[in-house]
């Protein structure tokens, strides 16, 4: 059985990634753990609030969040009625990042589903900041991000865009083939060269990704990385009609840099598809 990790604000757009997670894993034995994190304002300390009212502001927080969590699971039951998942949710007066890494040890979480806008300060980027916060947070367990309005539909063709210089974990590996069996995809590989002969790392690499995704379709491919990186992924995404991308979690950073790199609006076609990021 999967478990899998839903935070949720209770917005349309987390409604939104827990709908997609529902529907990509349909057909599999899943747990489903819904998690809310609340923490109410600090008061100013000029004017810091009574214990009595601290109280009070606390137990409102939680009421909203626990009540946030039941009308969630009636939105499941009106809308996602599937004998394959089971539910428990989980309210917590903590750090949204706190829990979400408590939670991947002890609940030995499969995969971590979130919602994100994309955009950020006004400029388009791959994902927003709080999704970037939970991806840091956690190097361990992949991290689904799912933008806002993305509809499901079944994932056909994948694309992993690495720089080959790191193996991907077991975890990754297991993750990458619980999709791709599931839905019979076929896997592109991206690597942005910034030399023109491969060393023999990322050889080595290329071909422990051949061994040990076999049962995938992979298809290779290899670019001159002459230009803004996100700029070249977005117009494979769209010449490709890729359904989601992935991308390795490399020590934040050749992932870091390419997340929170700026793009131009006519470029933002991959903040409608699904980014996968794998733990390394």
């Amino acid at each position: 059985m999967k478990n899998i990790l839903l935070p949720t604000d209770f917005s349309e757009n987390a409604n939104n990634a827990i709908s997609y997670a529902l529907e990509l894993f349909k057909n599999e034995k899943t747990k489903f753990h819904i998690l809310n994190t609340y923490i109410p304002a600090i008061q100013n300390s000029r004017f810091m609030a009574t214990p009595s009212k601290t109280e009070v502001v606390e137990k409102c927080a939680q009421t909203t969040s626990k009540k946030g969590l039941k009308d969630t699971l009636r939105f499941i039951e009106l809308h996602h009625n599937n004998p394959n998942h089971t539910f428990t949710t989980i309210s917590s007066f903590d750090l949204l990042t706190h829990m979400v890494v408590d939670l991947v040890k002890t609940e030995n979480i499969d995969f971590v589903v979130s919602g994100t806008k994309g955009i950020t300060n006004f400029e388009r980027v791959f994902i927003g900041a709080n999704t970037m916060h939970i991806i840091n947070a956690i190097k361990e367990c992949p991290v689904l991000a799912i933008p806002n309005n993305s509809s499901f539909y079944k994932p056909k063709q994948l694309v992993l865009a690495t720089d080959l210089k790191r193996s991907l974990s077991i975890e990754a590996l297991k993750a990458l083939l619980a999709i791709t069996n599931a839905y019979n995809c076929t896997l592109h590989i991206l690597h942005l060269k910034t030399s023109e002969v491969l060393d023999e790392f990322q050889q080595s690499n290329i071909k422990i990704l051949q061994h040990c995704l076999e049962s995938a379709t992979l298809k290779l491919h290899f670019l001159p990385s002459y230009s803004n990186k996100s700029e070249i992924i977005s117009s494979f995404i769209k010449d490709h009609t890729i359904d989601m991308l992935l991308l390795i979690y490399n020590n934040r950073s050749y992932l870091e840099d390419l997340l929170q790199e700026p793009i131009k609006k006519n470029m933002a076609y991959h903040t409608k598809i699904p980014l996968l990021v794998l733990p390394c």
